[in-house]
């Protein structure tokens, strides 16, 4: 019954060819493949006026090869001749074709590698610190198909299943990281009292020591001034940097009072330091009287309350 349907086929694509239409075959010196089974069109070029029967001719089947094989001339002819091509209209150019299988070899090193991926593309701010998984060493045509599911994550270990489908066969694994975070440091050692200028630092990702009080924006440092040294690649933090103060404490202040459209300016002493915003004692200069003021500018202050 096969060869029925195969003969009514061949028969179907020659109706289409006309008289002395000519089938021409190139084969390759040497072909890799990722597949045991060969067909004809991966080992050979093939010329043929009537694509379905080049179609046809592509998808012979001429071998399986298990590693490394020949396939000859005379291998190729006689596939044709069993699927009842008219060998007086073709032409095969060329002696034999060196076939070799490619092979993946899957061992603790490339899986290793595969799982590093994975982990980094899921979880970018960790540092992977060990990978634990047994000795294995596997031949497979081609790529493989590895599929990794995660089983479960502690704050220290991320836990992996790898389940090969095609070979019927799983793993497990185990990835021991510490989080990282981005933060400002140093391109070099900063000495204390230095103004922090943008070739001095760069953005990095370190593994945290504490919770919180790190920068992540350079911008933030920048025209700051140090209140102690800074290693090389040693992150900059809120409490390495001097406050900006506006006011200063014993400094004289301007003291702007307003009430509706009335205004009018004191002058005073700061009795504590402030920041843009901040709330602070002042002393009025003439009254002698303290009062509570709100940092507006450099030496300068809004009266809010007390009896001035």
């Amino acid at each position: 019954m096969q060869a029925f349907i195969k003969i009514f086929l061949i028969l179907l694509f020659f109706t289409k060819i006309s008289l002395g239409a000519q089938v021409k075959i190139y084969l390759k010196e040497i072909v890799y493949l990722s597949k045991y089974e060969v067909k004809l069109s991966d080992i050979a070029d093939i010329k043929a006026k009537n694509q379905n029967l080049k179609k046809y001719l592509s998808s012979i089947t001429v071998k399986k090869i298990h590693d490394k094989g020949v396939i000859t001339k005379e291998d190729i002819l006689e596939k044709l001749k069993e699927n009842f091509i008219d060998l007086s209209q073709t032409t095969i150019y060329g002696k034999k074709t060196i076939v070799v299988l490619k092979k993946t070899t899957i061992d603790k090193v490339f899986l290793e590698k595969l799982i590093r991926n994975y982990t980094k593309k899921s979880y970018p701010n960790i540092e992977i610190e060990n990978i634990s998984i047994r000795n294995i060493s596997i031949n497979v045509i081609g790529k493989p198909k590895i599929i990794i599911k995660e089983k479960g994550k502690t704050s220290s270990y991320i836990y992996l299943s790898i389940i090969f489908p095609n070979l019927n066969k799983e793993i497990s694994a185990s990835v021991k990281y510490s989080q990282i975070i981005k933060a400002v440091v140093a391109n070099y050692p900063l000495p204390k009292g230095h103004i922090v200028k943008p070739k001095d630092v760069k953005i990095s990702y370190i593994k945290p020591k504490r919770k919180k009080g790190y920068i992540d924006k350079i911008d933030l440092v920048l025209g700051k001034k140090l209140k102690r040294s800074i290693k090389k690649d040693e992150p900059i933090s809120f409490r390495d940097l001097e406050k900006e103060y506006l006011v200063r404490k014993n400094s004289s202040v301007k003291v702007l009072y307003k009430k509706g459209n009335f205004k009018i300016e004191l002058l005073g002493r700061a009795l504590e330091n402030g920041e843009k915003g901040q709330i602070i004692k002042v002393k009025n200069i003439s009254s002698g009287k303290v009062i509570q003021c709100k940092v507006i500018g450099i030496n300068k202050v809004e009266f809010l309350s007390g009896d001035y």
